[in-house]
């Protein structure tokens, strides 16, 4: 058998030599080091009660600022970082093993250990941004939070990760307004930061984190826009690999820029959990800024290796595609690249007075991704100028019944099986069509007018739509799928066809496991000139003919007309159950987790606090379970328990649930993409 790396390369250059798509021009590369010398230090105030975070633990104000070593050019624009859920306490060094959570309670780690520094690990990107004239500010969120129990309403503590993050704008107001900065950070701020140019970044829990602090800051009467002296502007919020739905808000990014870098082969947040608010932001027709929302799907990339200090793989690895890493590796130069092409081009492009939106081409399909990043691995893009209706128009998002458009005329079909109705992965807002076809030569058409009328699309620029591939072994496809696309006309006329494959490369779906394989939408857009024929003042619908690929399976929705091209750059302006086995369901045989089969439910019995209810020591006798970002989850029957804790002392080969009433039934544990079943109680 030849070395895995000489396999890996061969697939690889196989891989990136797949012939792509045709587009005019290629976006700019945003990663250059800019001409700035950098430094960096801490500041952390002693922890504390703050009721503004949470009442009921310490919590601690604790961030390394990165920032240009000479401020006389003042004032900079912000960045924050916030990182996501992790053990607090480590042995060892690269790799460090991360296996206790004692810090989050008491402040300090066991003999022999030192805390798992999770804020540092998106130094790389921090540094960078400092040498083009940035403050970024990465925030420690190890003291309370990190490894912590929830609380009602907030059990994976992401709303206390979002004002965890206002307290620290709060006090950097504050040091910018009136001075009084800690000496540890070596520098005088009065003056140096401006809050009128400000970008979040959130990593897993912290990205939905940032979302939390932004919609904060934005609800009507919020203390916190009095309590941030100085007026605090959100220019964008960058998010990586985050979750999305564990707390009981709904969070959205509505009027500020946003895009998420969802990597393929994650593990801890498995269902790509994160393209949801984008699934969301596109029904928001009113957004009071209408600005780009885009999505940048990472093929090969893992969740933990985008944080440095993360050192353990968490993916159980890629399916169909190459990784990003090596076997036994406990980081990736090449994963950490593509942050760093998506977040620096982001950033660059949308935050402070020097921002240049031509790097905003970097999330539109109408652009070729720079050459340094399309060497490494594939990424999938989805994107919307705004979702505003003075931005785009919706010609067809499939919310009704099958065979009936969004504007309630007949769709016309043939040779097709055609549903409309939700998909995977997408968040339950998100509607469209699922086509499968045997024999080529069928359609759909979708309309939106009644037959022999039609409407005036002269003023648009793009026809946009969002695609995948659907998963099914009996209709698969070698390479990618392809069909063709066309305006129909009032008079039943259709203008000359266009093929998807000249705009999109349609293959896939891949993923971490088969289980996982992920139906991930990407944009296609047409500019409506390249519809020979047409006549844009008379356009009655859109015909999708599967004429190319001989038999195929996809999904397709939100089909709209974009007013702007994109051309420019830029965005617009309880009894004892002692001993049960736990057996783990092998999603991925090759990838079992090591010591599962020695760990068991421990015991069922009343919560420690004495209130009605029950607690379920999980246990795991041999290793610990991984600390990640999805939330652990129990189920008994038809009950699902997410509030957990581990235990006291800090080791996590135990989880605690918390359960009202006295479950009964079948009970499955759920860790990210594993599951283990555990018998009955």
């Amino acid at each position: 058998m030849p070395p895995r790396r000489a396999m890996l390369c061969a697939f690889s250059a196989l891989f990136v030599l797949t012939p792509m798509f045709s587009i005019a021009d290629t976006a700019p590369d945003a990663t250059a080091g800019g001409p700035l010398l950098t430094t960096n230090a801490d500041y952390q105030l002693p922890p504390s009660i703050d009721a503004t975070v949470l009442i009921d633990r310490m919590t601690e104000i604790w961030a390394r600022v990165y920032r240009p070593a000479d401020l006389s050019s003042g004032p900079y624009p912000l960045v924050i970082i916030l990182h996501g859920n992790h053990e607090t306490c480590g042995i060892g060094s690269n790799p460090r093993l991360d296996n206790n959570c004692l810090y989050t309670t008491t402040g300090s780690c066991p003999d022999g250990y030192s805390m798992a520094p999770s804020y540092l690990g998106y130094s790389y990107l921090a540094d960078l941004l400092a040498s083009w004239g940035y403050v970024v500010v990465s925030i420690n969120a190890n003291r309370g939070i990190n490894c912590g129990m929830g609380i009602t309403f907030d059990d994976a503590l992401n709303l206390a990760r979002g004002r965890l993050m206002l307290r620290h704008l709060q006090w950097l107001s504050e040091w910018n307004r009136n001075g009084g900065t800690p000496d540890s950070l070596g520098v005088e701020l009065q003056g140096q930061l401006d809050f009128s140019q400000v970008a979040l970044i959130g990593h897993s829990r912290g990205g939905e984190g940032m979302r939390a602090a932004y919609n904060y800051y934005r609800d009507s009467g919020s203390p916190w826009p009095a309590r941030i002296v100085t007026p605090l502007n959100v220019q964008g919020i960058f998010e990586i690999a985050p979750v999305d739905g564990q707390t009981s808000r709904t969070l959205n990014a509505d009027a500020t820029v946003w895009n998420v870098l969802l990597p393929m082969c994650d593990g801890d947040v498995s269902d790509l959990e994160g393209v949801k608010p984008f699934d969301r932001m596109m029904r928001v027709f009113n957004e009071a800024r209408p600005t780009q929302k885009s999505t940048f799907t990472v093929w090969g990339a893992n969740h933990n290796f985008y944080n440095t200090e993360w050192q353990r793989n968490d993916s159980p690895g890629c399916v169909d595609h190459p990784p990003l890493w090596m076997d036994g590796a406990y980081e990736s130069s090449d994963q950490r690249q593509t942050a760093l092409f998506s977040a620096m081009a982001f950033i660059r492009g949308n935050i402070g007075p020097a921002a240049d939106p031509t790097f905003n081409q970097n999330f539109n399909p109408q652009f070729s991704l720079p050459s340094g990043l399309a060497a490494l691995t594939r990424v999938e893009r989805g994107y919307t100028d705004s979702p505003h209706s003075s931005v785009t128009r919706v010609f067809e998002d499939f919310i009704n019944a099958t065979g009936i458009g969004t504007y309630g005329f007949p769709t016309e079909s043939s040779g097709l099986i055609v549903f409309q109705g939700g998909m995977p992965v997408q968040d339950s807002v998100q509607r469209a069509a699922r086509i499968i076809w045997s024999v080529p030569g069928g359609y759909l058409q979708t309309n939106w007018t009644a037959a022999g009328d039609g409407r005036d699309v002269s003023d648009a620029r793009t026809l946009d739509l969002r695609v995948s591939r659907g998963y099914d072994p009996s209709v698969d496809v070698l390479g990618n799928t392809d069909f063709s696309i066309q305006l129909s006309m009032a008079d039943g006329s259709l203008s000359a066809p266009v093929q998807l494959s000249t705009y999109a490369y349609l293959t896939g779906p891949v993923g971490s496991g088969d289980a996982n394989r992920h139906p991930v939408l990407q944009t296609a857009r047409v500019p409506l000139g390249d519809f020979a024929g047409a006549d844009l003042t008379q356009v009655r619908g859109v015909r999708l003919t599967f004429d190319i690929t001989p038999t195929g399976f996809i999904w397709v929705t939100n089909i709209r007309l974009s007013n702007i091209s994109g051309l420019s750059g830029g965005a617009v302006p309880e009894s004892a159950v002692e001993g049960a086995s736990l057996a783990l369901l092998e999603e991925n045989p090759a990838a079992p987790i090591s010591g599962a089969a020695d760990a068991q439910i421990r015991s069922v019995g009343k919560r420690a606090d004495k209130r009605i209810g029950r607690e379920i020591v999980v246990r795991r006798k041999a290793g610990r379970f991984p600390v990640g970002d999805a939330l652990p989850t129990l189920r008994v029957g038809d009950t699902t328990l997410t509030k957990s804790r581990y235990a006291d002392d800090g080791t996590t080969d135990t989880i605690i649930f918390e359960a009202t009433g006295d479950p009964k039934g079948e009970a499955t544990l759920q860790i990210g993409a594993q599951i283990y079943s555990l018998g009955n109680l």
